[in-house]
């Protein structure tokens, strides 16, 4: 797994492999997090310009059911963040 963005507690963007991942924080009463696969369409944008990345994640804490259905459960953090 390799990190290719991170923002202490905020968020992480990984490589496995196969799928760019992102895992960001979410707050409120508790705090949570969430864990996305990107689409070519996004990672593509991000490789182009990664100020797209915070564009990305503001969309995916605002509309969360829009990424719903590429949310991975049980969220993924690389090894060294896991403790």
């Amino acid at each position: 797994m390799k990190v290719l963005a991170e923002k202490s507690w905020s968020y992480v963007l990984m490589d496995n492999g196969t799928d760019w991942i992102l895992t960001y924080l979410i707050g409120g009463v508790v705090e949570s997090d969430v864990s996305i696969r990107l689409i070519k369409e996004e990672i593509a944008k991000i490789q182009e310009d990664p100020n797209y990345l915070e564009i990305l994640l503001d969309a995916a804490k605002t509309n969360r059911i829009a990424y719903a259905s590429r949310e991975i459960q049980p969220p993924v953090w690389p090894p060294s963040a896991q403790g």
